[in-house]
């Protein structure tokens, strides 16, 4: 057993080292933001005004009025009733957006669509017969809705959603759970303590759709085949029911009436493309298909893809179908021992070293793409992840677009969000440097006018030039609310990929991610862990333990 030690002082005794949570406020992104105001009349000055991709204003104004732009340029005058922010060396642009991220959503009950009665991929199939006129297959529901699932940001919500703000998203696209057919999304607004009908940016955005199924004993489908001809039957029954409830509210005499199915009549907007169809894909082969159903039956589709479609880049280029590409990269493939080495597959190497050249490639072929969170285990390492892309070429007009216009554009809010532009929801960023600077911090982030201070703290670095190996077991003390609670971490891994684990009161917990800067060792809780979704920075020296000594 070790201890993470520091020394007070020459001669004095070495003592456990405590962790100070300090209220979550340094770290963590839950006391970062200010409370929620009411919308105020604010001029941006002498910033730098990135209007749009492509598009900068030098020396720039920002007028805000009533959770609106008023006004952009060089020369916009600030009203005399406004609250003037000194823009000098800030860096103003729109607010991000994320078109996959799951964020506000409280339980369905068990018997709605998507519930836990729709029995998702690895549940046991379902037995009770369900209520209302769903469909027989439990992975089908097209009716559910995003919207009914969602909750204020309150409480722990609006500390996880902070978390996602104090990145610079001001909107997301909150997205309906498993099934083939899964239900439509909803665009929604990152503002603190304010009811759900007043953070939605637009309802019934878009239908979603994977090809999702169960293994051997949980219901049909159980293969590929089985669940694209589940899609394909219920694409053509809509068609059918849409022919026929038209014929039918025409003229009812001598016709059999039309079952009423909510399943058909949430597709009817799919199939005459006024609501986009967006799948979910694991593999670029799944991505080809999606396309191929689309040609099919002439429908809008989108994917938000598994991040590899970079190796069929041209063919989408052909397709012309938007992209929704994760940040995430992939896992490291194990291969210290022979037998992982040997079932590691060229594809699987392939994809971990090239991944950050995968969005650089979409785009010199022509794709169209925006960028998502989804899938990154902890989110305050977006910024590096951006970083990393347009180290491997990805050029920075194109992340900024990524963030802000391709994804306004796929959701259909492209009118209200997405550039600063006058007329437009008044969703941006000011930041001390360029959006994807190295040492640039945000410093305030508006949501619909409502002005959202970024508290910005230096975490401890500990010696940057210091030689350890963290790994082994060590004994933490951590301080919450001025209570010393005892921990055992154990890191294993090596440098670079080191992974650990945590002794707590529920059990031994796997940390998202463990990384190490000289003697800084970070860990990142799991969300719902024992302390949420939390970084904490030990610095001291290893008292032992591989490659040192200790006592």
């Amino acid at each position: 057993m070790r201890s993470i030690e520091s020394r007070t002082g020459r001669g004095l005794p070495r003592t456990l080292l405590s962790l100070s949570w300090i209220s979550c406020a340094v770290l963590l992104g839950s006391g970062l933001g200010s409370a929620a105001e009411r919308p105020r009349i604010y001029a941006i000055t002498g910033a730098t005004v990135m209007v749009a991709p492509g598009r900068t204003i030098q020396n720039g104004t920002v007028v805000l009025r009533d959770g609106l732009i008023e006004a952009v340029g060089a020369n916009a005058a600030v009203p005399p009733d406004a609250v003037e922010i000194d823009g000098s060396g800030r860096f103003v642009h729109a607010g991000w957006i994320d078109a996959d991220r799951n964020l506000g959503f409280g339980s369905p009950p068990a018997d709605a669509p998507g519930g836990a009665a729709a029995a998702p991929a690895g549940a046991p199939r379902r037995e009770e017969t369900p209520t209302g006129a769903v469909h027989p297959i439990s992975r089908i529901h097209p009716e559910a809705r995003a919207r009914d699932r969602l909750l204020p940001f309150t409480g722990d919500r609006k500390k996880d959603m902070e978390r996602i703000r104090n990145l610079g998203f001001t909107v997301v696209l909150a997205t309906p759970g498993e099934g083939i057919l899964r239900g439509t999304s909803a665009a929604i607004l990152l503002a603190d303590d304010r009811p759900v009908a007043d953070v939605i940016l637009r309802d019934d955005v878009a239908q979603h759709a994977a090809f999702e199924r169960g293994r051997f004993g949980q219901g049909y489908p159980t293969s590929l085949m089985g669940t694209l001809a589940a899609l394909r039957q219920a694409l053509l029954d809509a068609e059918r029911y849409r022919t026929w409830t038209t014929r039918y509210a025409a003229n009812p005499l001598g016709m059999n009436r039309p079952e009423q199915h909510a399943a058909w009549v949430a597709l009817a907007p799919v199939l005459d493309r006024s609501r986009k169809l967006i799948f979910s894909t694991s593999d670029p082969r799944d991505t080809l298909l999606a396309d191929e159903l689309g040609r099919e039956f002439d429908l809008d589709v989108a994917v938000s893809s598994a991040s590899h479609e970079w190796e069929i880049a041209g063919r989408l280029a052909k397709a012309g179908r938007p992209l929704i590409v994760s940040v995430a990269f992939p896992d490291k493939p194990e291969v210290k021992e022979n037998d992982e080495a040997l079932e590691a597959s060229r594809d699987e190497m392939r994809r971990y070293v090239e991944a950050a050249s995968g969005p650089a490639r979409l785009d010199a072929a022509g794709v169209r793409f925006a960028l998502s969170l989804r899938g990154l285990k902890n989110p305050a390492d977006f910024p590096k992840q951006m970083r990393k892309l347009i180290e491997a070429g990805l050029r920075e007009d194109v992340a900024l677009g990524a963030l802000t216009t391709v994804p306004a554009g796929i959701l259909g809010i492209e009118r209200m969000a997405g550039t600063l532009e006058p007329g437009k929801i008044a969703n941006l960023v000011v930041a001390d440097g360029p959006p994807f600077g190295e040492e640039t911090k945000l410093r305030q982030v508006f949501v619909d006018g409502v002005q959202y201070e970024i508290e910005v703290k230096e975490k401890p670095k500990g010696d940057p030039n210091a030689v350890v190996d963290p790994r082994g077991e060590w004994s933490v003390l951590i301080e919450i609310g001025g209570r010393a609670i005892p921990r055992v971490w154990t890191i294993a891994g090596e440098k670079g990929a080191y992974s650990g684990t945590a002794e707590t009161q529920g059990g031994t917990v796997t940390f998202d991610s463990v990384s190490l800067e000289g003697n800084a060792l970070t860990v990142v809780f799991p969300a719902r862990g024992e302390f949420g979704s939390r970084s904490a920075t030990v610095t001291g020296t290893r008292t032992s333990g591989p490659g040192g000594g200790g006592r």
